[in-house]
Order: structure tokens, then C-alpha cells, then sequence
């Protein structure tokens, strides 16, 4: 191949060339670990464009707006010209996204008439308004980071109390910490197991997240792209709240966005 994708994110640096993907821990020099990464596959002398997203430094793009296109090209090495992919920014409410384009990127490549909104479960997660083949607008939310600070995402959570805490969380969300605080009490003092307590903490959290990102999906037609128990998590949730959402997998998905934005050079 002649080009090959980036994503800088969570500190580390994955690259996809051809069959291959490459992950390094990358922290605060993406283009030195991206040489370290490409160059061993390349002959001499040959050139490759980089479609990168999450590089540093890029200015985002505002929304509302079609789905952002690499940038020019940056020299990194004599064999390696990238091309970044801009994030998303919106004035009110404040908020930016930058590794969420190339999903929303192939989700559109594979769909290109889809209307409705976009749930990215993550790092963060974000809900994300399409019409008319535009970005109209978006939410994203710290749910994983808070909820990973609260307990071991190793495991999924137990399904049991998970709905329950979804359901309460959406009815009274100011008194989410409050409920945060019971289920770690409730934890300390051996009344709950580990994955019980994990799964109540993820119902309340994601509960406030749907109760704020409630413009978001409400009424809307609504595809989850993920996979593995969050994306379960966020699924289940909407359908006990009558939205039937579509699945699409995260890596075909950033795949066909990544080939997407290659093809638009």
C-alpha cells in the first residue's frame, strides 16, 4: 500500500497499514514513535501518505459542517507525508472531538443517506447529530473515565442492578454522587460484590448521561458503534427507554473512515 492510517489516543500511537496494525506506547511525540512504527515496512525510497487522526496541534473544524477531510500534508520523514484529520468543535455547548471522526467517517462511507444520531460509547463517549450528510451537532461525556476511576473496567459489569440504576439515575440525576457514594458504601461493608457494585455505578452513571443527552436520542433514529459490555450497556439502556438502536462494529467502522479520508486527497 501507498498510505497508511494513524490514531493517536489514550496514550498510544496505533498505525494500520495494509493486514498490519501497529500499537506504541506514545505519550508526547507521535511523529518520532510514527517513524519508529512505518519506516521498518518501507523499502528505500519509497513515499507513503498518512491519514492521522488525534495529531496535535490541528485545528478543529465547526460545526454544523460535512464530515472533515484530511488536511495538507506535513513532512515527518523524507518517506512519510501526513495528512491530519481534523477534529469537531462546537461553541455552545462548548465541546471538541477529534478520534471519533473517522467512525463517524465510516459509518457515512457505509451509509451515506443515514439521518439521525450517532452513540460512540468511550473515551470519551459522544452522541452525534447527522442530517443532510452534515455534522449538525454534538455531546460528548467523562462517563468511562469517571466510572474507571471508581472501580476495575477489567470485566464487564454484572447485569444485575444495572437497569435499576440506569432508571433511577435518569429520574433524579442531581442526586447521582449521592448514589455514587451508597454503592461504594454498600461495597465496603460486604453487601454487594465487586461486579454488582460495578454495574450499579455504570447504570448510574450512563443513566445521567442519557437523562443529559436526552435531545440527542429522543425520537432519533439512533446506531451504537461499539462493541464488548459498553456498548452493550449503552444499547440496553436505550431500549429499556423505547429506542431500538442499529450496531455498527468501531474498528470496520474506523476503517471505512479512514479509507473514506484517504480517498479524498
Amino acid at each position: 500500500m501507498d498510505w497508511a492510517a494513524a490514531e493517536w489516543a489514550d496514550g498510544q500511537l496505533r498505525v494500520w497499514q495494509g493486514d498490519q496494525t501497529l500499537t506504541a506506547p506514545c505519550r508526547d511525540d507521535p511523529a518520532a514513535v510514527l517513524r519508529e512504527l512505518l519506516l521498518p515496512l518501507l523499502v528505500r525510497g519509497q513515499v507513503v501518505s498518512v491519514i492521522a487522526s488525534g495529531w496535535p496541534g490541528v485545528e478543529p473544524q465547526r460545526v454544523p459542517c460535512p464530515p472533515p477531510t484530511p488536511g495538507p500534508f506535513v513532512t515527518v520523514d523524507p518517506q512519510i507525508r501526513l495528512h491530519p484529520l481534523p477534529g469537531l468543535v462546537q461553541d455552545r455547548p462548548a465541546d471538541l472531538i477529534d478520534n471519533a471522526v473517522p467512525r463517524i467517517l465510516g459509518h457515512l462511507a457505509k451509509d451515506p443517506n443515514f439521518d439521525g444520531v450517532l452513540c460512540l460509547p468511550g473515551r470519551p463517549s459522544a452522541w452525534v447529530q447527522i442530517s443532510a450528510g452534515e455534522v449538525v451537532s454534538f455531546r460528548s461525556f467523562l462517563t468511562v473515565e469517571i466510572l474507571s476511576a471508581l472501580c476495575d473496567l477489567a470485566d464487564g459489569p454484572d447485569s444485575a442492578g444495572f437497569a435499576d440504576a440506569v432508571g433511577q439515575a435518569m429520574s433524579r440525576p442531581a442526586a447521582l454522587a449521592a448514589e455514587l457514594a451508597s454503592v461504594r458504601a454498600e461495597r465496603a461493608l460486604a453487601r454487594i460484590g465487586p461486579a454488582e457494585a460495578q454495574a450499579r455505578m455504570a447504570g448510574l452513571l450512563i443513566g445521567a448521561e442519557l437523562a443529559a443527552a436526552r435531545p440527542w436520542w429522543l425520537g432519533q433514529n439512533v446506531t451504537v458503534i461499539g462493541t464488548g459490555w459498553l456498548a452493550d450497556c449503552y444499547a440496553g439502556a436505550l431500549t429499556a427507554h423505547g429506542v431500538t438502536a442499529g450496531r455498527a462494529d468501531p474498528a470496520q467502522a474506523w476503517r471505512d473512515g479512514m479509507r473514506s479520508a484517504h480517498r479524498a486527497l
